[in-house]
């Protein structure tokens, strides 16, 4: 038995801690020998017994272990059965006599990284770095898993503060703006039909709106609240776009310029959604157009209804047109134009649930048009 370490050529200023589960002291000191040969600096410890097997197993972290696959009393199946359940991290690699192909297999299921035949110990340093090397990277990807996991724990009570944060902040907002609104309509009502008043006064209820669906955006992408379901029935959607550009009418733009056709165009839709979404668009159309007139159109092509909605303002570089899609995605620097970035995502949601398609045609620095396509009722 070997009791002194053997101190080889070194690996990176340590040793190579060695175990090696070997009856034969000769056959140790080859293994030394054929180490040092390939330049590997290794301490090793000779076992021959279970017992002795654990009790090293249980003293310290060992680089790898080398086994005979019979000793006395005990055997290279039963040794690999002890690594698994003190430590499973440690490589082996058996070397032995000629031990036919049918023990080899059984020892590489039963958790042998190799098998070396003692006649080829010139294979022994290479399967020596490579099975430390894969016990090296195993060990560094359930680092990463471990280190995951933990981020995901901490990332999940991070949003459970967040969504708690969001839900008091919505409700404390809520509070003050409704008192808000309701001192603007009671202003209004005593403006004594003072135009200029009046105007103000719609303005400042227009931007309460727009508080209160930023609210209620911040609601649905941290997904406190479940999406509304699809209520779908058979409109008309003339009235529906003309309700909604006429509540636009006070922005300052050249000109909301609606193109719809005489006859009815009926589109199988939730018209609550569908007007949120239109509003989004023509939100975007607004802050992004530059005061510049805007065209609506409204019209069907075969089996769908295609509202597009035209500015002439800045544009979108291609490399940006699906980014504005994306939840707080923009391709205008916040500090110019502000917002969440969340209108458009929001508005794709709503008609994807319709079974539709939002898709944008632009470039750069000359204006954008965004397109919904949304089923259309049967005709008669």
């Amino acid at each position: 038995m070997i009791d002194e370490p053997v101190t080889l050529l070194g690996r990176k200023g340590a040793p190579l801690a060695l175990l090696c589960v070997e009856d034969s002291a000769d056959d140790v000191e080859l293994l030394a020998r054929e180490l040092a040969d390939n330049g590997l600096d290794a301490q090793i410890r000779q076992v021959l017994a279970r017992d002795e097997m654990e009790r090293a197993l249980r003293e310290r972290r060992w680089d790898a272990i080398c086994m005979d696959y019979q000793l006395p009393g005990f055997d290279a199946l039963r040794a690999l059965q002890l690594r698994s359940e003190v430590a499973p991290d440690v490589p082996v690699i058996v070397v032995s006599g000629s031990i036919g192909e049918t023990a080899a297999v059984s020892l590489l299921k039963a958790g042998a990284d190799d098998y070396i035949p003692k006649h080829n110990l010139a294979r022994l340093a290479p399967a020596l770095w490579r099975a430390i090397r894969d016990v090296e990277d195993r060990r560094a990807r359930r680092r990463a898993e471990e280190e995951r996991a933990r981020l995901l724990v901490q990332l999940a009570s991070t949003l459970e503060l967040r969504d708690d944060f969001l839900v008091l902040a919505s409700h404390e907002l809520r509070t003050p703006i409704t008192a808000l609104r309701f001192q603007l309509e009671g202003a209004l009502r005593i403006s004594g039909g003072h135009e200029a008043i009046r105007h103000r006064l719609e303005r400042a209820d227009l931007q309460i709106s727009r508080i209160e669906r930023l609210i209620e955006d911040m609601l649905t992408v941290s997904k406190i609240r479940p999406p509304e379901p699809i209520r779908l029935e058979d409109i008309d959607a003339r009235p529906l776009v003309t309700d909604l550009v006429r509540s636009f009418t006070i922005e300052k733009v050249e000109g909301l310029n609606v193109h719809l056709p005489a006859d009815p165009v009926v589109a199988r839709v939730d018209p609550k959604q569908l007007t949120d979404v239109l509003r989004r668009i023509l939100e975007n159309a607004v802050k992004y157009g530059e005061g510049k007139p805007i065209e609506i159109h409204v019209a069907r092509s075969g089996s769908s209804i295609r509202f597009s909605v035209t500015d002439r303002g800045i544009g979108i570089a291609s490399e940006h047109r699906d980014r504005i899609f994306e939840r707080f995605g923009r391709a205008a620097p916040t500090s110019n134009y502000g917002g969440l970035g969340l209108g458009l995502w929001i508005a794709r949601q709503i008609v994807e649930a319709h079974g539709g398609t939002l898709e944008v045609a632009s470039r750069l620095g000359e204006g954008a048009t965004f397109t919904v396509s949304v089923t259309a009722a049967p005709q008669p």
